[in-house]
């Protein structure tokens, strides 16, 4: 195959994979929008970092970025249909789960007494979500992995414009649905 062949199905293949990841871009943005336009917004409430440990407060960072780091490469697996990616990348994100640390009993008390029911009820259902993700990877099932991406995202918005308010100030006017960030089953 000459390499003019090789470069224009390269250049063909590589415009197919950019095509597709606008349309996904696209889609998960009009439904970002479209969820926002719902009734049952969330108020904002206190930030959570200031009544955190430092112990703590570190855990729960660390667990953010790896958290942040994984969605990013799920996003690119799962529009390139990567789905053994998408598996490890949900199960990571399922195992970062700040409780599942080996957190010290006067760490769990501090935890509880530092953060609102709701703020830990949304983080284990992200989590829930994630291990959904891992299993819609295992089953190479795209449609399912694009829609609990979305809902772990929507979860993401909803904690983040409740509790850390103090860090995202572009959430810090945002309405979120009710359901976000919370089990609808």
């Amino acid at each position: 195959m000459s390499k003019r062949v090789i470069a224009s199905s390269y250049t063909m293949m590589s415009a197919s994979l950019r095509s597709r990841g606008r349309r996904f871009r696209t889609v998960a943005a009009a439904a970002l929008l479209g969820s926002l336009a719902l009734n049952g917004a969330v108020v904002a409430a206190e930030p959570v970092g200031p009544d955190l440990t430092e112990k703590l407060r570190g855990l729960l960072a660390k667990e953010m970025i790896e958290i942040e780091t994984a969605m990013k490469a799920t996003y690119s697996a799962i529009i390139q249909g990567r789905h053994h990616e998408v598996e490890q990348k949900g199960q990571a994100i399922h195992d970062s789960f700040i409780l599942a640390q080996s957190l010290t009993k006067q760490d769990r008390q501090d935890l509880k007494t530092a953060v609102p029911e709701e703020f830990l009820k949304m983080d284990t259902h992200f989590h829930q979500l994630a291990a959904a993700l891992a299993e819609a990877g295992k089953q190479q099932n795209t449609q399912a992995q694009a829609e609990t991406f979305n809902r772990m995202t929507e979860s993401c918005v909803a904690c983040h414009s409740q509790y850390v308010t103090d860090r995202f100030d572009g959430l810090k006017e945002q309405s979120v649905p009710q359901a976000w960030g919370h089990a609808t089953e």
